[in-house]
């Protein structure tokens, strides 16, 4: 549809349309990263009508699009730890999945994953559960109703679709959904600083066992002398490269992308522009400095960064730096975390570990969130402080809540009470059943 505008205003002025409503569903889960694909499958094999939508042509979000090929968080972490399972159930089982097929397998405190894989994994696995699903289609409005949301808006190849549901779980990372419904939101630090992507990439034809011994000491040692030397310019001196499943191939978490804000797309344009230029440079750097690198090359660039922190939306509780480096324990916690308080910021990266195997509990209040109804949260964008957020933005407590959310958003529709009225021990006893770990 050709629209007229008016340049001396600077604006355009668009007519009232009408928009179609092409779908009701049970359960509309918006993001299909690894928190909303166990979402959807928590709903789905609890009978309900599941419709997933995402903006890639893929599921697995930033595991998959930015190729952050690590499960962070599922296991225990600190220096004095014995790396001991957080997880159960959905998030296990896609550990299980990945590794009956040579796709994954346990590294150090991690869980290292084939990225590639895994999208095939994740399409099989909701397909099983009877998912609909909607690739390649972003919301751009929340349908609103006495302070419930009832369904949104999305756009895509075609136009303008809604979708209609009796729960909608927001697992954008961003907070889209949220925003759009007007909850209310946090960004950034005190001072607004996020914490800065990484553009992540692979080099293959290495020789994996020499460079995995190279010490990262003197990896970053050897960063921050050729810094100062003019030779490269990087912005970090603490990036770590770890073995893909794939024989020859290591995944590289280096970049730093300082400044960028992940909901503003002219921002995200120069993030990528940039991301890809440290790759280039770091790939030079690898190598020519570190043994078994010596015949190596780019193998692959994500292609989306990594995005670490943008909307957090508040909500019944609200996580905090308190919390979590005290190990605390909620009544109505639904899940387990012990990843430390990682804050990248600067040329260094900031780890507050918990001691040995202490994890915290992510209590049901964060996933809630305030002023709007029939909405739950899952993954990055849940309640918390931005130091509570750095611990339990990763992927292990990530897929926990999602299947939380999508438990309790069945709970809730079955027993005709608002989500956030729905009794926590209800929830965490139907969770403890399915093998999730609290």
């Amino acid at each position: 549809m050709a629209i007229d505008f008016n340049p001396q205003t600077g604006e355009v002025s668009e007519p009232p349309r009408r928009t179609r409503i092409s779908r009701e569903v049970d359960i509309l889960v918006i993001g299909g990263g690894t928190s909303g694909c166990s979402a959807a499958i928590a709903a789905a094999r609890m009978g309900a009508k599941v419709m997933l939508i995402d903006r890639y042509g893929f599921l697995g979000g930033t595991a998959t699009a930015a190729m952050v090929g690590v499960f962070c968080g599922v296991y225990t972490c600190g220096p004095q730890s014995t790396h001991q399972l957080l997880v159960g159930s959905i998030p296990k089982e896609a550990m299980d999945r990945l590794a009956a097929i040579n796709a994954g397998h346990k590294y150090r405190h991690r869980f290292q994953i084939d990225h590639e894989m895994f999208k095939v994994v994740l399409d099989r696995w909701l397909v099983e559960c009877g998912v609909e699903i909607l690739f390649q289609a972003v919301v751009v409005e929340a349908l609103i109703r006495d302070g419930e949301i009832r369904g949104v808006v999305v756009e895509h190849k075609g136009g303008r679709e809604a979708v209609l549901a009796s729960r909608i779980i927001d697992a954008s990372g961003d907070g889209d959904v949220a925003a759009f419904a007007g909850a209310p939101f946090e960004k950034g630090a005190a001072d607004g600083t996020l914490q800065a992507p990484t553009m992540v990439f692979y080099m293959g034809d290495v020789d994996v066992e020499r460079a995995m011994a190279f010490p990262e000491a003197e990896i970053k040692r050897l960063l921050t002398e050729k810094t100062a030397s003019g030779e490269f310019d990087f912005p970090r001196n603490s990036g770590s490269f770890s073995p893909s499943p794939q024989p020859g191939k290591v995944h590289v978490n280096m970049s730093r992308v300082h400044g960028i804000d992940g909901t503003d797309p002219w921002s995200l344009t120069r993030g990528h522009l940039e991301g890809r230029r440290q790759v280039d440079d770091f790939a030079r750097f690898l190598v020519k400095y570190i043994p078994g690198f010596e015949k190596s090359r780019i193998d692959a660039i994500a292609p989306q960064l990594g995005i670490r922190e943008t909307r957090r939306i508040m909500g019944e509780y609200v996580l905090t730096r308190e919390d979590v480096l005290g190990a605390h324990k909620f009544d109505d916690a639904i899940c387990r975390s012990s990843w430390p308080i990682e804050d990248h910021v600067g040329q260094g990266t900031v780890r507050l570990h918990l001691p040995g195997d202490e994890f915290y509990q992510v209590p049901y209040r964060c996933l809630v969130p305030l002023e709007i109804d029939n909405l739950l949260l899952s993954g990055r964008c849940v309640s918390a402080t931005h130091d509570g957020q750095a611990s339990v933005r990763v992927m292990g407590p990530g897929m926990a809540m999602g299947q939380a959310a999508g438990t309790a958003a069945i709970m809730s529709l079955e027993r005709r009470v608002r989500p956030r009225d729905l009794d926590p021990s209800l929830l965490r006893g139907s969770l403890l059943q399915k093998g999730v770990l609290i």
